[in-house]
């Protein structure tokens, strides 16, 4: 039995999985939540294989964290992403991370849960055609990436998402002075003055 947990914040989705996948013999929606800080202690509890993953839920929800936790946590889970949309950069970090599937929600997936859930089971990667695009438009970005870390592009993706800096430290479990201090290292590396300089810059050349 394949066993699959659905976290989104949209409930048609999981009525819509539900559905389909009550007509097959070996594949069971076993578990969904509506918020992403309910993603750990869900999996913890129900031991899904397949995770479906909303990309943006309330605003201080961090997918990619949260694959990094999982990963560690639960290595044989099969993470899949859904989303509205693809930013090329953080497509690449979510793979990079262990995630192992894609799915633009635009995308007629759900007529094709059943082969994807087996899929994404058997290990196998699945990616929607425009993050396939996505990733390769990515991978030319590589020199301008490796200008910032892992963890100040982790931080610029808050700030972006409007956080000021103590809720920042707190969804990344770091210190207010060490978000600051990463943030100075940030403006130093990006030459510029303030948070709003950064995240302008860090647009222009998809650093984020």
């Amino acid at each position: 039995m394949i066993r699959v947990a659905v976290v989104d914040d949209h409930p048609h989705v999981a009525i819509a999985l539900r559905a389909l996948l009550d007509q097959t013999a070996d594949i069971r929606l076993v578990a969904e939540a509506r918020r992403g800080s309910e993603t750990i202690p869900l999996i913890r509890r129900t031991r899904p294989h397949v995770l479906l993953l909303d990309l943006l839920l309330e605003p201080e929800f961090d997918a990619l964290s949260t694959v990094r936790d999982l990963r560690t946590d639960f290595p044989e889970l099969s993470i899949c992403l859904l989303s509205a949309h693809v930013e090329p950069t953080y497509v690449r970090d979510l793979l990079q991370a262990g995630v192992r599937g894609y799915i633009l929600k635009d995308d007629d997936y759900v007529s094709q849960i059943e082969a994807i859930v087996r899929d994404l089971a058997d290990g196998r990667l699945y990616l929607s055609r425009q993050a396939y695009e996505a990733l390769a438009q990515a991978t030319q970005l590589v020199g301008d990436r490796e200008l910032l870390t892992e963890r100040e592009r982790d931080i610029l993706r808050l700030a972006k998402r409007g956080l000021p800096n103590p809720q920042i430290a707190q969804a990344l479990h770091l210190s207010a002075g060490t978000v600051r201090n990463h943030l100075s290292a940030i403006y130093r590396k990006l030459g510029v003055h303030s948070r709003q300089e950064a995240l302008a810059i860090a647009g222009e050349r998809d650093l984020v």
